[in-house]
């Protein structure tokens, strides 16, 4: 029988090589990219989409998950809230979408460092009204590790990968870490396997498999990489004091949800659950999204601050 204390000599090994495993790619070219975009925490310039409110009362960073960007995950969520006077900054993750190193896994550290890098480029912008950060998926995972170091009033995380530590699965863990050490570049197609549904908005689901900005699938590299993001969320929940909306889908086939909400009970502020029954992974462009776009706009101009700035 395979218990954790007969994995614990692999726990091991995986904890003193696991940085090595699958590490970080060093992407071509020069870091900079279009003049619109949002610096990083290294200088390195982020391609970004921008949903402004005509009488912003509050602003949304947008973090999109695996494989995504920005304006796939949010653009019409962001119109949405935008009419309700909450303005909307997504950007795309180093690695994804429009930016020069797409298809170059930057690292889960990266990943964080460069939220942390955005949010206090937004912040010098605009003092006036509350930031909060909405992070979908991967997206989640990269918001929670961040968010103990956030000058924020809130974070919603919506079908996070938040489950990492003691939550993810020893095997799965073991699995993936021999995978991204052995072959790092092979990528799995899932053929073979269990299929997993991400959404029941089946037209939208085509149109992310013929757009060629959205990356698929991952590499043993990334696979590792996302597990990482998963362990730096959860080593972070203790230590995140911001409100904070949760929202997940009941019919999610990819997140773990009791490990899920293990995870974001340990967050010591003020917290709010919402389950959505009909609630796929994408809940943001499920066929019932525009209930989630509802709830966050509501939760956003909930809080104490959501008032627009003095003209």
């Amino acid at each position: 029988m395979v218990t954790r204390r007969n994995l614990a000599p692999v726990f091991l090994v995986a904890a003193l090589l696991g940085c090595s495993a699958g590490g970080p790619l060093e992407a071509p070219g020069p870091r900079e990219g279009n003049s619109d975009g949002l610096q990083a925490a290294d200088g390195t310039t982020l391609a970004v989409s921008r949903w402004p409110a005509a009488r912003p009362e509050a602003i949304l960073i947008a973090v999109h998950g695996f494989g995504d960007y920005g304006p796939s995950t949010f653009a019409r969520a962001a119109q949405y809230w935008a009419d309700a006077g909450i303005t909307t900054i997504a950007y795309d993750q180093r690695g994804f979408g429009r930016n020069q190193s797409r298809g170059y896994w930057p690292g889960a550290e990266a990943l964080v460092n460069d939220l942390r890098g955005v949010v206090g480029q937004v912040r010098a912008q605009q003092r006036c009204l509350p930031v909060m950060v909405l992070g979908h998926s991967m997206g989640g995972g990269v918001a929670l590790a961040a968010a103990p170091d956030l000058e924020v009033d809130g974070l919603i995380l919506a079908a996070p990968a938040i489950w990492g530590g003691t939550e993810f699965n020893p095997l799965h863990r073991i699995a993936a870490w021999t995978a991204a050490s052995l072959v790092p570049e092979r990528r799995f197609t899932g053929e073979g396997v269990v299929k997993i549904q991400a959404s029941d908005n089946i037209d939208m689901l085509r149109g992310l498999g013929r757009d060629p900005l959205y990356l698929r699938p991952p590499s043993a590299r990334e696979i590792w990489g996302l597990v990482r993001v998963t362990d730096l969320a959860a080593t972070a929940s203790a230590r995140v004091q911001q409100p904070s909306l949760l929202l997940l889908g009941a019919k999610d086939q990819i997140l773990p949800q009791a490990a899920v909400l293990r995870v974001y009970d340990r967050l010591s502020g003020p917290g709010e659950e919402i389950i959505y029954e009909d609630g796929w992974h994408l809940l943001f462009r499920d066929l019932q999204a525009e209930r989630v776009w509802r709830d966050v706009r509501d939760w956003v101009r909930a809080r104490p601050d959501g008032k627009p700035c003095a003209s």
